[in-house]
């Protein structure tokens, strides 16, 4: 995965992962990312710690810690922008790769990794897929071309207005469909409550259309399209940018806006058995693009290749030469002048 003609620049730019202040650091290091899932139920774990883990198991040298360290590239989640840009003044040597997630743009960042492709250049943005789900336990074979159980894996409010409503479970009811949510919620900020997600062996096909806020089309992951194929289960997905850039056939996966919409595909599911099973067939061949070992490289691509040459080549912004407390304002008044002289 490291290339040998690359190994120079694992020493000469280290790359470390960074989790805000995180007190059990220690601990974190020996989570196993395929077992201990409920580290991972919040975005900044699930990107930074899961990365971590997952590239020092592939045998790179990946570092992480809860405080910035000296030089070399810093990974962090867009949400510790403000902390890290705090923790990092007065260190000259780091080049800041936030991972942006559901985020706006962090002034901080020298380069980005993003979880789609829309905003993707090559050049300061990159799209890297997110990981799909650990532990995922497949749909059951022996339910073959059976068309009975509709679920959704999520958060509440990511799920459209008319899957959460009692109609929808009786209207499905009234094609011999039954409705499977495993809906999660948050107690506070900071906790979810304990949903399985991983379990999709029960399930026939699932539901993924969310809120219609034009943000959400452009800002989220193909994850829940990606769950589906690795599951073997058909999905009906929304409106969304991740998944329409991946599409290469509607064996893919249905595209649904509605509870009209979707009633209509599933009862087209009902009258093509075959659809279905074609569906199954394909999810497998493309999950195997979204596998833990495809991401890693793609990871390890762009941390130990791609950004060294860049930096090399001079890919670095000017502004670089100014202390943060400098530099984050000066990008600050350029992005609102960006922002006004395209209006």
């Amino acid at each position: 995965m490291l290339r040998r003609e690359n190994a120079h620049r694992a020493t000469r730019f280290p790359v470390t992962f960074v989790l805000a202040n995180e007190p059990r650091l220690e601990s974190l290091r020996e989570v196993d990312p395929d077992r201990d899932l409920a580290y991972f139920r919040l975005g900044e774990r699930a990107w930074v710690l899961q990365t971590y883990l997952r590239l020092r198991g592939a045998g790179l040298p990946v570092h992480l810690a809860a405080t910035p360290p000296d030089r070399g590239l810093v990974v962090f989640h867009a949400k510790h922008k403000h902390w890290l840009a705090r923790a990092a003044r007065g260190r000259r040597d780091l080049v800041f790769v936030a991972i942006r997630a559901d985020n706006s743009s962090p002034l901080l960042a020298d380069f980005e990794v993003l979880q789609n492709d829309r905003f993707a250049d090559g050049v300061r943005r990159f799209h890297i897929p997110f990981w799909p789900q650990p532990a995922l336990r497949r749909r059951d074979p022996n339910r073959g071309r059976r068309l009975e159980r509709i679920g959704y894996m999520g958060l509440l409010e990511n799920l459209h207005r008319d899957f959460r409503e009692g109609e929808w479970p009786r209207a499905l009811a009234s094609l011999g469909l039954q409705w499977a949510p495993r809906i999660a919620q948050y107690r506070d900020k900071t906790e979810l409550t304990q949903i399985d997600w991983e379990d999709f062996r029960e399930l026939d096909a699932v539901i993924a259309v969310r809120p219609s806020v034009r943000r959400l089309e452009f800002a989220k992951p193909a994850s829940k399209l990606i769950n589906a194929w690795r599951a073997g289960v058909p999905a009906l997905i929304g409106n969304e940018y991740a998944c329409r850039a991946i599409r290469r056939s509607e064996d893919d996966y249905l595209e649904v806006n509605n509870a009209s919409e979707a009633l209509a595909a599933l009862t087209r599911l009902q009258s093509d058995p075959e659809l279905h099973a074609r569906m199954i067939t394909n999810g497998r061949r493309r999950a195997a693009e979204y596998s833990f070992d495809a991401i890693a490289d793609v990871w390890a691509t762009l941390l130990f290749d791609t950004l060294p040459a860049l930096i090399d080549a001079g890919a670095l912004s000017w502004d670089r030469r100014l202390p943060l407390p400098l530099r984050l304002p000066l990008r600050r008044a350029i992005r609102i002048l960006r922002a006004e002289r395209s209006r």
